[in-house]
């Protein structure tokens, strides 16, 4: 077994550093080259060994000894160190490495390096790597042969099948929640007459009731997303205008305009989402999203359209049908 990319680890059972590593490898595996390997072996007793695939970059490298030490939802104590040949950083180039993490550190998110020849680094993954007055003393570790390795492999369709499958059971789940929130939330908004004799109140629960709805319409782009969805929303939208027509008119001359105009506002906004949605994927080759945190600013007139098409749009109908 070569030195290049491989990983000792002194305690910790089995099972649970097998589950580290395969939580690791899930986590990157959008960053990881399609294919990499990674092989697990016993050393024996409370000793394990990873045999990393060479084509492992340093970065990554570095980010695995870490997540080693620091496991998400594993409680174990282990002492992890790591051997590469140095690829990335100039200071580190073409230099055998110890990778570590020293019992006293108390920052996470860092390694600690020392080369071949004794000197000591510090990578702190935000892209610099200082110098380090002490460390471990460089030591070649003695490799024993393996034989038998329980072998993990980078697969991004597999990964991207998993995911899309997770993704759709949160957005059913999310889907079932949120509309039962809407059934009761109009349901309950039918007995505020009966505790209160104010009709402006009562209009005013409407009128936000409805506007609520057209806001996780618009909100919700990866519902909208799937056919399935969007038509599901739009029976919730009919729902929602019936709801308002047959209030204004009961209500008439109490309710205002604006209250029918509320109720119209989801369904105006899915009429204007679905042409809208199918142009912006033809221009910029993505699915659209709201308040694009990401600051790309495409974004912003896909929000400013559902927008219109919510608030103003109805007003406008409405108007015109007077």
């Amino acid at each position: 077994m070569e030195i290049e990319n491989i990983v000792f680890i002194k305690g910790g059972a089995y099972s649970d550093v097998k589950k580290a590593l395969r939580q690791w490898v899930d986590l990157y595996t959008s960053d990881l080259q399609d294919g990499l390997t990674f092989e697990l072996y016993k050393n024996g007793r409370g000793n394990h060994v990873i045999k990393a695939d060479q084509r492992l970059d340093n970065e990554d490298f570095f980010y695995l000894i870490n997540y080693l030490n620091y496991p998400e939802d594993i409680d174990y104590k282990v002492d992890v160190e790591g051997f590469a040949l140095g690829k990335d950083d100039y200071m580190l180039k073409d230099k055998m490495l110890l990778v570590y993490i020293p019992p006293n550190d108390e920052e996470g998110d860092n390694v600690f390096v020392t080369t071949s020849k004794n000197e000591n680094f510090k990578d702190d993954f935000g892209g610099s790597v200082s110098m380090q007055e002490a460390g471990k003393i460089f030591r070649l570790p003695e490799i024993p042969v393996f034989e038998n390795p329980e072998v993990i492999k980078v697969n991004k369709k597999e990964a991207s099948r998993i995911q899309q499958q997770k993704n759709s059971n949160n957005l059913k789940k999310r889907f079932c929640i949120i509309s039962l929130i809407v059934l009761g939330a109009y349901l309950l908004n039918l007995l505020v007459p009966v505790f209160s004799d104010d009709v402006m109140t009562f209009e005013r629960t409407t009128w936000f009731i409805c506007l609520g709805v057209g806001g996780w319409f618009s909100l919700d782009c990866e519902m909208l997303s799937y056919e399935r969805y969007y038509f599901k929303c739009f029976w919730i939208a009919i729902g929602s205008l019936l709801y308002g027509y047959l209030l204004t008119n009961h209500f008439l001359p109490y309710f205002s305009e604006t209250t029918f105009a509320a109720s119209m506002g989801p369904l105006t906004l899915l009429v204007v989402q679905w042409p809208t949605r199918r142009a912006y994927k033809w221009v910029f080759q993505r699915e659209p999203t709201t308040f694009d945190r990401t600051g790309h600013w495409a974004g912003l007139p896909y929000t400013l359209i559902l927008v219109f098409s919510l608030g103003i749009l109805p007003l406008l109908i409405v108007d015109y049908l007077k």
